[in-house]
């Protein structure tokens, strides 16, 4: 029988050089898994791999993946997105920075109805690009306020990190969804806030917005936007007052969206279908990468291998601030390698048993993970926000988007730092909840 540590080692360099030769990161996962257990155990395990992948997939906590989705390409299809966006922008535009305001607040509110950071950016981006550079706003500005703007749209509840998170860590994903909130709003401050700073200091980045329609368009503006603001009170209402769990509030949000772009007319069978097809695509590639976890960390587990890198570290006596930073530098670093959601699922079978033993509370841990998954989201070469806003914009240089989002990757990483400093801040809200 081999040493854990030589088999982790195996694992690694195997999991390295599949995904290095461009296997994708499900079938990498599951290869290398299958190995693990061929080597440890012969053929006679395998006939336990169609129960594994079944319990895994049997999931009703899982079902709320695809219907979060759909919601949230409802809303961007129907063009209800583009009104909310419109709506939004009579209420922000005083402040300094102006319609650069709405981007942030704008991706906040979507991420509220949407759970994926892409949908989010994508979004508020095809809807702000345009207007933004008719009114004369910095570039630079722009685009760096929607791609890390997109980014709250794993963190503000629904989040489909959160999700896939709770369901492979055993916890409440609607405890998950609710200690998000304080954090987003922090977030949302910090970016704010660096807007106004930056727009103070030079007035040429941003117009001064005035604005030249008469009370009444106004309001009608802002009342177009009213279905994302009910459907976003809609779900999180729900799941913290204790009357719906998070998969029932997605499916209540999805159908409420249909039915509220019926009403309105804004979607055909065309749109729908469209909306399924692509909630389908990305539900599709998550639940791939999620069942090549599970044979990968059944894998682990026969080999004694999590066993025996918990009680390693425990021997280590490391302090937990000193392991805690280990674990931030490691998904920083991922981060310019890997999409948030297989990095998660790739590291949890391994660090999680080590984070539980170590004291940790796994619902804080999640907020600071989902944090550290969001930089990844505006980190290159593997930054989807920056390709995504990047595509919208159209004729400007990555590198461009890149060096926009360098203030707000900061800022993430600040508020990672306040919430290891004052846990109480990811922790707090879920307490108030009715179960």
């Amino acid at each position: 029988m081999m040493e854990w540590q030589l088999t982790l080692f195996i694992y690694i360099i195997v999991l390295l050089g599949l995904l290095a030769s461009g296997v994708w990161i499900a079938f990498a996962l599951a290869l290398t898994g299958c190995l693990g257990l061929l080597l440890h155990s012969g053929w006679s395990i395998f006939h336990n791999l169609g129960m594994i992948n079944w319990n895994a997939a049997n999931s009703f906590t899982l079902t709320a993946i695809p219907l979060f989705l759909f919601m949230g390409e409802i809303i961007l299809k129907s063009g209800l997105s583009n009104e909310f966006y419109r709506g939004l922008s009579v209420v922000l535009y005083r402040l300094p920075g102006g319609l650069i305001h709405t981007n942030i607040m704008g991706c906040a509110i979507f991420s509220a109805i949407s759970g994926s950071s892409v949908a989010t950016a994508a979004a508020i981006g095809t809807a702000a690009i345009p207007e933004l550079r008719k009114r004369g706003y910095d570039d630079r500005l722009s685009l760096g306020s929607l791609a890390a703007g997109g980014t709250l749209g794993i963190l503000i509840p629904p989040s489909i990190v959160m999700i896939i998170y709770g369901d492979m860590v055993q916890e409440s994903v609607a405890k998950l969804f609710i200690a998000g909130v304080l954090p987003g709003v922090i977030l949302v401050a910090l970016f704010m806030a660096y807007i106004i700073f930056k727009v103070t200091r030079n007035r040429r980045l941003a117009p001064l917005e005035r604005m030249h329609l008469a009370r009444g368009e106004q309001l009608r503006l802002f009342l177009a936007g009213w279905p994302v603001m009910a459907l976003m009170v809609f779900i999180l209402g729900g799941i913290y007052m204790g009357l719906t769990t998070p998969t029932e509030a997605a499916a209540l949000g999805a159908s409420s969206a249909v039915i509220i772009g019926l009403l309105l007319k804004k979607i055909t069978w065309p749109i729908i279908k469209e909306a399924l097809t692509s909630a389908v695509r990305v539900t599709v590639m998550i639940l791939f990468i999620y069942q090549g976890a599970q044979v990968f960390s059944f894998a682990l587990v026969n080999a004694g291998v999590s066993r025996g890198l918990v009680a390693a570290v425990t021997q280590l006596n490391l302090p937990s601030s000193v392991f805690l930073i280990f674990v931030i530098l490691l998904y920083l670093v991922l981060g310019c390698f890997i999409d948030g959601i297989s990095m998660m699922i790739l590291t949890l079978p391994l660090l999680f048993p080590i984070i539980t033993e170590m004291g940790f509370n796994p619902i804080w841990f999640g907020v600071i993970m989902t944090l550290l998954i969001e930089m990844g989201q505006i980190t290159p070469p593997m930054g989807v926000n920056l390709f995504t806003i990047h595509g919208i914009a159209g004729g400007i240089p990555i590198s461009e988007v890149v060096m926009a989002c360098i203030p707000y990757w900061v800022m993430l990483l600040a508020t990672v730092l306040l919430i290891i400093l004052i846990p109480e801040l990811a922790v707090w809200l879920p307490q108030f909840m009715l179960e």
